[in-house]
């Protein structure tokens, strides 16, 4: 099952226990766990989640619009915040769930939802990790900027557009 929700105090406490449990078992450097896990984004977000049958988290993505974004910390960049959004805090802990990925049931949930609101274009901020998993999956993306190292490994700016996902 996959819940749309902005702002609940107790779904986003668990998002946030979610993440640091996901991103500890990832082999991601320990020293940025609790950068990785919450800042005060959290509170402004729209958050996507999927849970399994037990109701426990197994994969969640948050959405951030408005004049300031996470990624603004990290770049210095022109995007089009009127049709865009930024998603982030990316986090799964099982690959698939009943025959789907659920990296793409999250991604198509959280377009599903910005498209109804008339955003087109998704920018995320990705570890490199992230990005050869979507081209390997063909994912149709573009990298908008060289990778920096915020949080001791390399990420990479993209955008997705609507158009291009729909065809995918």
């Amino acid at each position: 099952m996959i819940k749309i929700s902005e702002y609940d105090p107790q779904l986003v406490a668990d998002i946030v226990k979610f993440r640091r449990e996901a991103y500890s078992n990832s082999g991601r450097n320990g020293n940025h766990v609790d950068r990785w896990s919450a800042d005060e984004f959290d509170s402004k977000a729209t958050h996507v989640v999927m849970f399994n049958e037990q109701g426990q988290i197994i994969g969640a993505v948050r959405i951030i619009t408005g004049e300031k974004w996470t990624i603004d910390e990290y770049l210095d960049f022109e995007y089009d915040r009127v049709n865009g959004v930024e998603f982030g805090r990316l986090a799964i802990t099982q690959p698939s769930h009943n025959g789907k990925r659920v990296l793409a049931e999250l991604i198509k949930a959280a377009c599903k939802h910005c498209a109804a609101q008339g955003r087109t274009h998704f920018y995320g901020f990705v570890i490199a990790r992230l990005k050869k998993e979507l081209e390997r999956l063909r994912v149709p993306f573009e990298e908008l900027a060289p990778p920096v190292a915020p949080m001791g490994e390399n990420s990479f700016l993209i955008r997705f557009q609507l158009d291009e996902l729909i065809r995918y």
